[in-house]
């Protein structure tokens, strides 16, 4: 039964709890949607990442999933006729904005190649809008140092885009790590299906994932490995529903979805980040 006011009608919640003050800016943003258990487990990492005993001492969060609105981001970067994603983007980024969020993470790897996460940058300054995107690569690199801190060689697991387009590599190498990527063959065969393929990829089978998907990004770790990698990040935030574990085949895994979980903490509430929780060191 849906909830109601004493004489029948639905309630104003604005009216009940007052419209968000303008000038408080509390809130972590996620524009999810890419896909959506993506966005749902960046909600999920910033609870679990958050120091907390109560409910009433957990971070405010505003998810907005428009997943039908937002068109493919590989597919618009490569091809620049395709459907726009960055309009809906935007338009999203901007309720996060009147919602009083401080800053917004972007649960989606892909969304920050330099041509479209750009736009979306260059839109919120141009409004002159309050709301800060915190970059999800820079956090991922910044986080290989918390996860692997003896790391010298750090292998990348992204969607074929991001491998193209150096997302990751370019700076990992300017902050001193040498990158691998995966063989074309193993990207081929193995990572990108994880993500797309229809009957078992992560995309259309998120919860639970499958154990083809599973097995595809284990042996894609353990080639990896043995190309000289030290750790490995997870550069789709869909990989982590498949690998949620810290480590695999004795290495560090770099969650993208945690290291954007923790960077939008210590951005707004730094007090409340939990201290990182130690990871086994590579065998």
């Amino acid at each position: 039964m849906p909830f109601s006011s004493p004489n029948g009608a639905a309630p104003d919640l604005l009216a009940l709890h007052g419209a968000p003050d303008p000038n408080e800016r509390e809130a972590i943003g996620v524009l999810g949607g890419m896909g959506p258990y993506a966005g749902l487990d960046l909600v999920r990492a910033l609870f679990d990442e958050t120091a907390a005993a109560s409910d009433q001492e957990h971070l405010p969060v505003v998810l907005i999933s428009y997943p039908g609105r937002l068109p493919d981001r590989s597919t618009w970067i490569h091809d620049p006729a395709a459907p726009n994603p960055v309009p809906a983007l935007i338009e999203i980024l901007r309720r996060l904005d009147e919602a009083g969020c401080a800053v917004a993470g972007i649960p989606c790897n892909t969304a920050h190649a330099e041509v479209l996460y750009d736009r979306l940058a260059e839109a919120l300054a141009r409004e002159g809008r309050r709301l800060r995107i915190v970059h999800l690569i820079e956090a991922v690199v910044a986080h290989v140092a918390e996860v692997a801190p003896e790391a010298k060689t750090v292998g990348v697991l992204a969607t074929t885009s991001s491998i193209q387009n150096r997302l990751h590599s370019l700076r990992l190498r300017a902050a001193g790590y040498e990158a691998v990527r995966p063989d074309a063959d193993v990207q081929d065969a193995l990572v990108q299906p994880s993500i797309f393929d229809p009957a078992w990829g992560l995309k259309a089978h998120s919860n639970p994932p499958t154990a083809r998907a599973r097995e595809a990004l284990v042996a894609g770790v353990e080639h990896l490995k043995a190309k000289g990698a030290e750790a490995v990040i997870l550069g789709c935030t869909e990989l982590p529903l498949a690998l949620p574990e810290p480590a695999c085949a004795g290495l560090p895994l770099v969650n993208s979805t945690r290291a954007l979980a923790r960077a939008l903490i210590r951005a707004t509430h730094p007090a409340k980040l939990r201290p990182l929780e130690a990871v086994p060191a590579p065998s």
